[in-house]
């Protein structure tokens, strides 16, 4: 074990919550290999929180999170063959051998403090595996001071420019927690024992008005008389419920309540990634589509159809995110290169040029004139 403060490779960043009392002057703390930090942490760290991410040595652009003495002895099992991954990083590290892993602990934190270090970890090293920078901002009932993180909180607020995405994470990290302490007075919200994701319902018809928060999402699911499928379908794909309800994990703005739409119908031209959650609500997968999904679980096909359809998979979480396959396209002046129009899909320019799909083809690869316009693809488009 030594310290260092050089900065590594893109990485992978993860948090754990418990321990209290802890010197925080040894980080950040390196490990040559995942089964010599294991050894160590279950000694010295035993039961305490932080940061931390991995390094493979062989492949220092890819990496994966970890989670202190009880998340390193998961993954040591997951390399030994002693359990299965049930998430992509997990299966990033059960591929690579534990001395082939380099563990670096970041933060050594009590726990209401492991989760907000974790988001601005995601922001300064940009892990290669994450595919979302964003930590939902959760809260455990049994934290005894939600005050230390609020501080620290307002701390980071001035690391970043007003307006920017770390501005913008930790104010929203600040708002809940803020929110967290005023819930802690109710009774029933003490008697939850595990992380909670807050559920914030808005009323688009009303955006100014404050909305309602429930503590945990067994009661919103109760309150709302939904499902766990349904509710996590509306905040991952911005659905509103019932003509004027909004449902986030996390305080929104007036102006990112007019994101949400309401579900559309059917449409041949949009394709459905399939995201997929754990039981703890956390992202385990994202696939392209339910064929991928039925090849990495070696299921069936029609399996794997009515395993999204109902929403659910074994102990997993589906939800199927409509993903446009149209491609806008930007109609130019020929001779000043000025923009004419837009259209929304190559199917609009093939009637507004009156040509058919070959020759809009031909016409969009070629910048060839046609009648005084050339037709290029918006996101080609400079």
């Amino acid at each position: 074990m030594k310290n260092s403060s050089s900065k590594p490779e893109k990485l992978i960043t993860s948090s754990v919550g418990s321990g209290n009392n802890i010197n925080l002057d040894n980080c950040p703390i390196i490990f040559d290999s995942l089964e010599v930090g294991y050894n160590q942490i279950k000694l010295s760290f035993l039961g305490v929180g932080g940061v931390y991410m991995l390094i493979n040595k062989k492949d220092p652009q890819r990496g994966s999170s970890v989670n202190l003495a009880r998340r390193t002895q998961e993954y040591i099992h997951l390399i030994k063959g002693i359990r299965q991954p049930n998430s992509i990083s997990q299966e990033e590290i059960k591929k690579t051998a534990a001395s082939n892993w380099i563990l670096i602990i970041l933060v050594i934190c009590t726990p209401q403090l492991s989760l907000v270090h974790e988001q601005l970890a995601l922001i300064i090293w940009k892990p290669t595996i994450n595919r979302y920078f964003s930590v939902v901002p959760r809260i455990n009932p049994q934290w005894s001071d939600i005050d230390t993180a609020i501080i620290h909180i307002k701390e980071f607020l001035f690391l970043f420019e007003q307006d920017s995405f770390g501005f913008n994470r930790f104010q929203k990290f600040l708002t809940a927690y803020t929110i967290a302490k005023e819930l802690k007075s109710d009774p029933k919200f003490l008697q939850e024992k595990h992380f909670s994701n807050l559920v914030f319902v808005y009323n688009k018809r009303f955006p100014e008005k404050d909305p309602i928060v429930y503590s945990s999402i067994n009661k919103a699911l109760k309150s709302l008389l939904i499902s766990h499928s349904t509710l996590m379908d509306c905040v991952i794909n911005q659905y509103i419920l019932r003509d004027n309800l909004v449902l986030s994990f996390e305080p929104l703005t007036q102006e990112s309540l007019v994101l949400f739409t309401n579900k559309p119908i059917a449409d041949n031209q949009l394709r459905k990634e399939v995201i997929v959650f754990n039981e703890e609500n956390e992202l385990a997968y994202v696939f392209k589509s339910g064929r991928e999904m039925a090849r990495h679980l070696k299921i069936d096909g029609k399996v794997a159809r009515a395993a999204i359809l109902e929403g659910t998979y074994q102990n997993f979480t589906l939800i199927a995110k409509a993903i446009s396959n149209r491609q806008e396209v930007l109609v130019l002046s020929s001779e000043t290169f000025e923009l004419v129009t837009e259209l929304k899909s190559i199917t609009v320019a093939m009637k507004y040029a009156k040509v058919n799909f070959y020759t809009m083809k031909i016409l969009l690869e070629t910048n060839k004139p046609h009648f005084g316009k050339i037709f290029k693809y918006k996101n080609t488009h400079k």
